[in-house]
């Protein structure tokens, strides 16, 4: 019987890479968090809200960190983008669940420095928002952000920025502060899972 991961074509090279850091049980892979799971299935998606957090890779021989909001986005993403990479050795995931908060920022901060760092969040508003959320919290730079009459509006180093569309790179281009961490989103879907599923329906 083929698993979930076989029947959305997920390249081998990238299965190899996840199998070790997921559970196949039934037709449902299980993404352990610690104090929760991450279910997965043809018919439903479910993403914990939690302080743990589920991570696949080796993070001392890692060069780039790719954060996100489910397991299933980083598997997306990774079989999306894995003829970029030569050795997938050289990448680590971390996935913070739906609402990353100071616990992940703290785990980043002290397994990563000196790496590179990327987003792969989902590309709707909520996603930004925890583009935004994480990366203060990262780099210690706490924000605000609230929604008023079709603009976003954030108080960052003690200053009030208003935003049509807002996202991290325009926050980096309104105050001059550059966070050094790189956001990729999907360019046809919400999110990565999203959008390999509309590529490879289960």
């Amino acid at each position: 019987m083929q698993t979930l991961l076989e029947r959305l074509d997920i390249h081998a090279k990238v299965q190899s890479f996840f199998k070790p850091y997921l559970k196949a049980e039934n037709n449902t892979i299980l993404f352990d968090y610690w104090s929760d799971f991450e279910h997965a299935s043809e018919s439903f998606h479910r993403i914990p809200v939690t302080e743990s957090y589920w991570t696949a890779g080796e993070v001392r021989t890692a060069t780039d960190i790719f954060i996100s909001g489910s397991a299933m986005d980083a598997i997306a993403w990774l079989d999306l983008n894995h003829t970029r990479y030569r050795q997938l050795t050289n990448l680590f995931f971390i996935s913070t669940g739906s609402v990353p908060n100071k616990c992940h920022a703290e785990l980043i901060q002290k397994h990563t420095p000196k790496k590179k760092l990327h987003f792969i969040y989902s590309k709707d508003d909520l996603g930004v928002v925890c583009d935004l959320k994480i990366a203060s919290f990262i780099r210690d730079k706490p924000l605000a952000i609230s929604y008023h009459e079709n603009h976003y509006q954030v108080t960052f180093e003690h200053k009030h920025y208003a935003f049509e569309q807002l996202s991290l790179n325009a926050l980096e281009r309104a105050s001059g502060y550059h966070f050094l961490i790189r956001t990729h989103k999907p360019k046809n879907a919400s999110t990565y899972y999203d959008q390999l599923r509309d590529r490879h329906p289960a």
